[in-house]
C-alpha cells in the first residue's frame, strides 16, 4: 500500500513550520536571529519543483498564513512572500530539475531575496522601517541550506515514492 502523497507533503512543510516557530534562546546574539533561513520557502520550493500539480499558489499562500500566524507578523506578509516564491518555482519547474544544485541555490538566494525584500517594503509603508542588508541575510542562508535539503527532501520523496 503506498503513502499518501499528501501526508508526506504537508508533514514536511509543517516541520518547516515547527523549525520557524521555534525562538532563540534569550541573551542570543542578534546576528543569530537575521542568519535563520526560510524554512518554509526552501520546502515549498522543493515541492513546487518536484510535484507542482501537488503544490502550488494555494499551498504556499496557506503555508505563508500559518508562518504569519506563528511569528505575529502582518497576516499576510508571509503568505504574499511564499506565493511569489511558489510563482517562480512553478514558472520555472523544468528548467530548475535541469539545474546543479549551485545553480537552483542561486534561483533559492534570488525567490527568498525578493520575497524579503517584500516583507521589507511593508515593514517601511507599516513601520517605517529603515534599510539594512541583513534582510537579505535569510536569503543567503535558505541558499546554502538548499544542497542538504534538496537531497534529504529527494530521498523522502522517493522513500515514499511520491510522483
Amino acid at each position: 500500500m503506498k503513502f499518501p502523497d499528501t501526508l508526506v507533503i504537508w508533514s514536511t512543510l509543517l516541520l518547516a513550520l515547527l523549525l520557524t516557530a521555534v525562538r532563540l534562546p534569550v541573551g542570543t546574539p542578534e546576528i543569530l536571529a537575521w542568519l535563520r533561513p526560510e524554512w518554509g520557502a526552501i520546502v515549498l520550493l522543493y515541492w513546487v519543483m518536484a510535484v507542482p500539480q501537488q503544490v502550488g499558489m494555494l499551498t504556499a499562500w496557506v503555508l505563508g498564513l500559518l508562518v504569519d500566524s506563528l511569528t505575529g507578523t502582518l497576516l499576510g506578509l508571509h503568505a504574499l512572500g511564499f506565493v511569489l516564491v511558489a510563482f517562480v518555482g512553478l514558472s520555472m519547474y523544468e528548467r530548475l530539475r535541469m539545474y546543479s544544485l549551485f545553480q537552483q541555490a542561486l534561483i533559492v538566494f534570488v525567490a527568498i531575496a525578493l520575497a524579503r525584500l517584500l516583507g521589507f517594503w511593508a515593514d517601511v509603508l507599516t513601520r517605517g522601517a529603515t534599510w539594512t542588508p541583513m534582510v537579505l541575510l535569510p536569503a543567503l542562508t535558505s541558499a546554502l541550506l538548499w544542497p542538504p535539503a534538496f537531497t534529504l527532501l529527494r530521498a523522502l520523496r522517493r522513500r515514499f515514492r511520491i510522483a
